[in-house]
């Protein structure tokens, strides 16, 4: 686990020892599940042999429960020796975080994948999803996967049986399942870059973690820096390397991104969205949300909401 635990976390372990490490310093996640609240829906048992099933097309967890077989990117014939295919088999966890036509394939009679669709609203205005792989594997004897598998077992278990509140339990196992997810591949760094990346940095978490929950603050490189305990040159450097943007431009989309969730979801005045997003005037708000959206926002309102 990289960064460095300032003494504010310290203190904080010492009023509450049985507090881990993960969760004392900071809740890295919520504002991000707050804001895209990941809903699962239709959690079905796919079995048998596959000739080229379409996996949903936003996001989806799948769960290998018996078989082998592989995933292919793309629609059409599959080029036998094809390199980018993933293979999958018993045990292994899938998580397809893209619509990117994947495709599944399995010759085997005993093939069964627990498939959990879900949806995050919007992908494209969630940062979670710039720059995952097409599929995220983690394979059954991963020896750090120990803490997913209770829930697994709970997923598969209700799976299996035709009872009241099926559906319920399985959706909300489902989503479940993909913060636990979220959690293994920050805490071991499965992740080498975008914000997912930049969150299982423990310097860089803070200040993402500082623009999330305080986006209408005047932050700059420098106090962004000091969030995260490094120099303004180290930080900019390793931010823009594991992010894959700098600071800056990271701030400006995040704040892009609310306001198309707030034009989409509630009845704030464009005003009250400048002043919670913390530009100095509205002028300077509609110059950026078109630089960057490519349509007023008033535009944007009215197409989101027709």
């Amino acid at each position: 686990m990289s960064g460095n635990v300032t003494k504010r976390d310290v203190r904080l372990v010492r009023i509450n020892p049985f507090i881990s490490i993960i969760s004392y310093i900071m809740d890295r996640l919520s504002s991000l599940l707050d804001l895209f609240s990941p809903k699962a829906q239709q959690v079905e048992l796919i079995s048998g042999k596959q000739s080229g099933l379409l996996l949903p097309g936003d996001s989806a967890i799948g769960l290998i429960n018996d078989g082998d077989g592989f995933i292919n990117q793309g629609l059409g014939q599959v080029n036998p020796n094809q390199q980018d295919r993933t293979r999958i088999k018993r045990g292994d966890l899938i998580w397809v975080t893209q619509g990117s036509h994947q495709q599944l394939f399995s010759d085997d009679d005993q093939f069964q994948l627990l498939c959990c669709p879900l949806c995050f609203g919007p992908v494209r205005l969630n940062p979670l999803f710039d720059m995952l792989p097409p599929v995220v594997r983690i394979l059954q004897d991963d020896p750090a996967r120990h803490a997913l598998n209770p829930v697994i077992q709970l997923l598969l278990q209700e799976s299996r049986q035709n009872r009241c509140g099926q559906e319920t339990v399985l959706n909300r196992l489902a989503e479940v399942l993909l913060v636990h997810v979220l959690r293994f591949l920050m805490e071991h760094q499965k992740i080498e870059k975008g914000v997912l990346a930049g969150l299982s940095d423990l310097r860089l978490a803070r200040a993402i973690t500082a623009m999330h929950r305080q986006p209408e603050q005047r932050w700059s490189v420098e106090s962004l820096a000091a969030e995260a305990g490094m120099s303004r040159t180290a930080f900019n450097q390793h931010f823009r390397d594991t992010v894959g943007c700098p600071p800056g431009e990271y701030l400006s989309q995040w704040r892009m991104r609310l306001a198309c969730r707030m034009l989409e979801t509630n009845k704030l005045s464009i005003s009250q969205i400048v002043d919670q997003l913390g530009y100095l005037s509205e002028t300077a708000f509609f110059r950026a949300f078109r630089r960057q959206i490519g349509v007023s926002p008033g535009k944007y309102r009215m197409q989101a909401t027709a």
